[in-house]
């Protein structure tokens, strides 16, 4: 049986977003045809990258992990250089993308490594033992796992999975000289090949994306109509944004409707009327709540695919999302489906258009939006373009 890697900065059943479900996901698609590891840090916690799982080998729903030590954690020094690029981004707005950061390609790199995490002995793996696997696929493209990851490779079967989101750290010429060079990339959507084609001039690789659960369950029954988000709670997604909103919104349009929240609290919410936070819910539970829920709102401006949005539409749920994310507003604009705002005042009047629809409207609203899903993210279809492009990257020998 052919060997597969998936290189990922962290691996654990308790995450449950972002790049570690995507990659857990190609992992499990892909065990039953393929011997599949999973290359990974001893890190869970992307903030400090503490060595806080066991090193070594565990084997899961038939996919080998192997956990590799992690050199330093982040330090001062990453958030002194972070502040560094914000404020360089920020002086050359409206400039090229390759004008938009002017650092020395050192420079950059230093970023990247001190951002982290940098595992020294997961590059020895895959110098050593890469040329046992038929392909290596990385996620994302923002860490040094893939950055230095890829270069420990000896041969030209590998890919790449960047997850692109408009972000200071994209317009990194270094980025764009690993993405000009890599073998295949693996976009989520068109919006984020497109992005590709801006920020680093690639036009390569295919679209392949993920999987999205679609059968549909009972919604759930809440104390009073609401608004749902779920992911992480932190300012980087929009949520700091989305919370003083819509408490704007109960101020000036007093109504019974409740914002919902539900995840890993980054920002230390406090007890707020018509605001309740869930914590973290169980598959079962999350998807009862977007079936429920009036609308499925998304302020992230920072997106390459967003699964949570697509199961929301899965469920028959109108999105509200932010117009600054490219991708999301592709899924409202290609579905027929949901609301995009690019302000306060948008949000608002998102929020007064979904509480107005009624019963033939939603109905129709949540028939386009299952059908986007459905058209382009069923298991069969996903598999199907990631087999082919393993099968591919297998035979360049």
């Amino acid at each position: 049986m052919k060997r597969v890697a998936i290189v990922v900065p962290r691996c654990h059943e308790k995450l449950v977003g972002g790049a570690e479900a995507h990659g857990w996901q190609y992992a499990t698609l892909l065990a039953d045809r393929y011997a599949v590891d999973v290359l990974s840090t001893t890190a869970s916690d992307y903030v400090s990258w503490a060595n806080d799982l066991p090193e070594g080998v565990e084997r899961r729903d038939g996919v080998t992990i192997r956990r590799f030590r992690v050199a330093r954690e982040r330090g001062l020094y990453f958030h002194d250089l972070h502040r560094r690029l914000l404020a360089t981004f920020a002086a050359n707005a409206g400039a090229e993308p390759a004008a938009r950061v002017t650092w020395p390609e050192a420079l950059q790199e230093e970023f990247i490594r001190a951002q982290g995490p940098v595992s020294p002995d997961l590059y020895a793996h895959l110098a050593q033992h890469g040329d046992d696997y038929a392909a290596v696929l990385f996620l994302t493209y923002l860490y040094p796992t893939t950055y230095d990851g890829s270069r420990a490779l000896r041969h030209r079967r590998w890919g790449l999975v960047p997850t692109l989101h408009d972000e200071p750290p994209a317009y990194f010429g270094a980025f764009a000289q690993m993405a000009r060079h890599v073998p295949r990339i693996l976009w989520n959507t068109p919006a984020e090949r497109r992005l590709g084609q801006r920020l680093w001039g690639v036009d390569a690789g295919e679209v392949v994306a993920m999987t999205v659960a679609t059968e549909r369950v009972e919604p759930a029954r809440e104390p009073a109509p609401y608004l749902l988000y779920s992911g992480r709670i932190d300012t980087h997604k929009g949520c700091a944004m989305l919370i003083d909103a819509f408490a704007a919104y109960q101020r000036a349009r007093p109504c019974e409707l409740d914002l919902v929240l539900t995840g890993a609290d980054q920002l230390g919410l406090r007890p707020s009327p018509r605001q309740r936070y869930l914590g973290f819910v169980d598959e079962p539970r999350k998807f009862a709540l977007m079936a429920g829920a009036l609308a499925f709102v998304h302020p992230s401006p920072y997106e390459s695919l967003s699964i949570v949005a697509l199961e929301a539409m899965a469920q028959g749920t109108p999105l509200i999302v932010n117009g600054a994310c490219e991708v999301l507003a592709e899924h409202v604009s290609a579905s027929s489906s949901g609301y995009v705002f690019h302000d306060e005042a948008g949000l608002h009047a998102a929020i007064d258009a979904v509480r107005a629809l009624d019963p033939t409207a939603r109905a129709a609203q949540a028939e386009r939006a299952r059908a986007y899903v459905l058209a382009n993210y069923s298991r069969e279809q996903v598999l199907a373009r990631l087999v082919r492009v393993v099968e591919e990257l297998g035979a360049r020998g």
